[in-house]
């Protein structure tokens, strides 16, 4: 009888003497000491799993959170992020730009593929370059609204009178409202004001090259963050394309020139890095011929071709 209750009946552990007693004695027969009851156990290992459940589901709210932001911003730059609206609204501009100049075809097929990832990849770079300077020109004291409206006014109107349109035709012409360039107008002049003042003095001799460096440093020294990549590397920019081709839309070649112009960047990068296990892509960009010189997947360094010799961006 004594062997089946044992069987039969759930017991209870004393702490103390280690004696089976029945789960509803509060204290052990043999001892006298206080008994756990196995609900209290129960209880505690409801609490552990609740715990664990508790961080799945922060885990799963974070990730969320992440990816919402992920969708909304195409970059983040120390921080402050870069609309992807923004960034598809001006993608979208620049490819009807591009069309209507170089014609519909430009962003067709595999070559227009690449054309279309060299186009988005120069967009974010320049909006990435764009809020890094806007963030240092706000550091110097110079902010969006230091911009006086009659600034923005005038430069307007100076554009008017150069091309002889009225407003429709300004409107046309940029594929965007007066607002949308009021807007442009006042970025560019806050970074042009902070840039003159504080980075480009008077009197300075390469004024180029002294950006240059100086934008190589904030770029070093900021937290970058991009959301997505896109097929094309992101290549080094000649001097000519700051006022011309900029997003490097690229233009048929005479595989003659590509040929040569490749077998001298080679040769080039050999005798400056002793490297030979690299690849050359040439792209004729129309205001310049560029090699880009391809390291396991990477641009290591980019040049220009003038039909003689190569040289460094």
């Amino acid at each position: 009888m004594g062997e089946y209750l044992k069987n039969n009946i759930d017991m209870a552990i004393c702490p103390s003497c280690g004696q089976e007693n029945e789960t509803q004695s509060q204290f052990c027969i043999y001892c006298g000491s206080p008994i756990l009851r196995r609900g209290k156990i129960h209880f505690k290992k409801h609490y552990v799993i609740s715990g664990i459940i508790g961080l799945i589901l922060i885990g799963s709210i974070l990730f969320f959170r992440i990816e919402v932001f992920n969708n909304k911003f195409i970059a983040r730059v120390n921080g402050e992020g870069i609309p992807r609206k923004e960034f598809l609204k001006r993608t979208n501009q620049a490819k009807k730009f591009y069309e209507s100049r170089y014609g519909q075809n430009i962003f067709m097929w595999e070559a227009g593929k690449e054309n279309m990832n060299r186009l988005k990849n120069s967009i974010l770079d320049e909006m990435v370059t764009e809020k890094l300077l806007l963030q240092q020109a706000k550091k110097a004291g110079y902010t969006l609204t230091s911009i006086p409206e009659k600034e923005i006014e005038e430069r307007i109107e100076a554009i008017k009178r150069n091309y002889l349109l009225s407003n429709d035709d300004l409107k046309k012409m940029i594929g965007r409202s007066l607002e949308d360039l009021k807007e442009d107008i006042q970025t560019e002049l806050t970074i042009s004001k902070f840039l003159q003042k504080t980075v480009l003095k008077e009197g300075q001799r390469n004024p180029d090259q002294i950006f240059g460096q100086w934008l190589s440093k904030v770029k070093a020294n900021a937290n970058i963050e991009i959301f997505e990549k896109f097929g094309a590397p992101v290549t080094g920019k000649a001097s000519c394309c700051t006022s011309g081709c900029g997003v490097g839309i690229a233009s048929p070649l005479d595989p003659k020139i590509e040929k040569e112009a490749k077998a001298r960047a080679l040769e080039y990068y050999e005798k400056k890095t002793q490297k030979k296990d690299v690849e050359a892509k040439v792209t004729n960009y129309g205001c310049h011929i560029q090699v880009d010189i391809i390291d396991k997947g990477k641009v290591v360094l980019s040049l220009t071709y003038n039909g003689k010799e190569v040289q460094e961006i």
